[in-house]
């Protein structure tokens, strides 16, 4: 049975990154457990004296960072040190804890457009101590799938028999399609997963409904399957996963399950204990 789809939501820019980063989830929308965060940055220039963003901590999540367009240099406390390239995914558990930085010293000579996503994970309550880690999936490694004149790229979860690489510690969908004009498809969905759709460019319509540019949509309980037709070139995200049905509590860049989690990985954090970049 086919998906309802609820009232869009356009997404309004950054009140502190500014202009060129919309705030998604959960400032436009709320989550699509377990993803608690989206933001969409750019396109925008990077420039040779750009700084990047500076070291900083998570815990209690997997950061998903994943480019349309440019690269971006990771670094982070338990020594990596990467740089990732458009349609790459950077897969960074936090855990417990970990410090890393974004875009800093590329030692960049020209001008780069940049333009993607992050996404926030709520790691399941057993897992939000476990120890950090980062993967790095090249985009040769992320399964496509070409059906009706359109392209599916399985980025986490599995779709028509193709499985991405990527692990999530929670049951979690996310799939990048790009549509033609005219074009449709229909994607079987899990019937218990929470799921949305944000449109990156063009116009996707479900249901009567039409979703244009930075807007985000909910897929409504009861159906397993969603119906999407490109009212023009469309690019659109189709994600979700299995709810956590766990608390969530968030402060600032850590997402745990109380109060007295938060006040812990602060005084971690605080202490060295996520080591040092």
């Amino acid at each position: 049975m086919e998906r309802k789809i609820s009232s869009p939501f356009k997404a309004n820019p950054s009140r502190s990154m500014g202009p060129h980063v919309r705030q998604v989830i959960p400032s436009a929308h709320k989550p699509f457990e377990p993803f608690v965060f989206l933001d969409h940055f750019g396109p925008f220039d990077k420039y040779p004296e750009s700084s990047g963003v500076p070291p900083h901590p998570h815990a209690g999540i997997a950061t998903v960072t994943y480019l349309f367009e440019g690269s971006n240099r990771h670094q982070d406390s338990i020594g990596n040190n990467i740089v990732i390239q458009a349609g790459d995914i950077a897969w960074m558990h936090a855990g417990k804890g970990i410090i890393h930085a974004e875009g800093m010293n590329e030692g960049r000579t020209e001008k780069e457009t940049v333009h993607g996503l992050q996404l926030w994970v709520s790691l399941p309550a057993k897992d939000k101590f476990s120890n950090p880690d980062f993967f790095h999936y090249p985009k040769e490694t992320l399964p496509v799938i070409e059906r009706n004149n359109c392209t599916i790229k399985v980025l986490c979860g599995e779709l028509f028999g193709k499985i991405s690489p990527v692990r999530s510690l929670t049951p979690t969908l996310l799939w990048e399609i790009k549509m033609p004009a005219g074009s449709k498809l229909e994607l079987p969905i899990p019937g218990n997963y929470d799921c949305g759709i944000y449109t990156i460019s063009g116009i996707a319509l479900c249901q009567n409904q039409a979703l244009r540019p930075i807007h985000i949509a909910g897929l409504e309980q009861g159906g397993d399957s969603v119906r999407i037709e490109a009212g023009e070139d469309s690019h659109v995200i189709l994600l979700g996963g299995l709810p956590l049905n766990e608390p969530i509590v968030a402060y600032a860049s850590f997402v745990m399950n109380s109060e007295d989690q938060i006040r812990q990985v602060i005084r971690d954090y605080q202490e060295g204990r996520m080591g040092r970049l």
